[in-house]
């Protein structure tokens, strides 16, 4: 399946927009997941021959790969010429969510989904949970975070 950017996508592109005022927050979550694996021009190596592997999956020379490959973070590598595309895509998701957490409904439930990722009912601290949203605690409307760590808890969210 060819990544964004690529040619021919602009119709999948437009109906993940739409796709996105129906998702619930883990739908949304595992389609951005996929569309990351999907892209295409990236590979992680954690050793040489992973690394060349790689090179070669991408379309390049393991001997003559110099100024067309740039580092990501955690063992990424990515085309250069993939990158601009690359970025339009997560500011493209970034943006879904942002929308989709208009809805107090969706923002509750990736509060309950997140609390539950980061281990809420150990650490009983919502920091982690905040952070990975994006969000401050005074972006929230009132008593929906306490109300989504109820939920997290096992308890009820009335």
């Amino acid at each position: 399946m060819p990544g964004f950017g690529v040619p021919g996508n602009e119709a999948r592109r437009y109906h993940y927009k739409i796709m996105t005022v129906n998702e619930s927050y883990a739908e949304t979550s595992t389609r951005h997941a996929s569309e990351l694996n999907a892209f295409e021009g990236i590979f992680f190596a954690f050793s040489n021959e992973q690394f060349d592997k790689g090179l070669i999956r991408v379309g390049l020379d393991p001997n003559d790969y110099s100024g067309k490959l740039a580092s990501l973070p955690g063992g990424g590598f990515i085309l250069k010429s993939r990158s601009k595309d690359f970025g339009d895509m997560f500011k493209r998701q970034e943006a879904e969510k942002k929308e989709a957490r208009k809805n107090e409904n969706y923002l509750f439930e990736s509060l309950v989904y997140e609390l539950g990722n980061h281990e809420y009912s150990i650490t009983y601290d919502t920091t982690d949970t905040l952070e990975a949203l994006g969000l401050e605690a005074s972006e929230l409307p009132e008593g929906l975070l306490k109300k989504a760590c109820r939920k997290a808890l096992g308890g009820f969210a009335g």
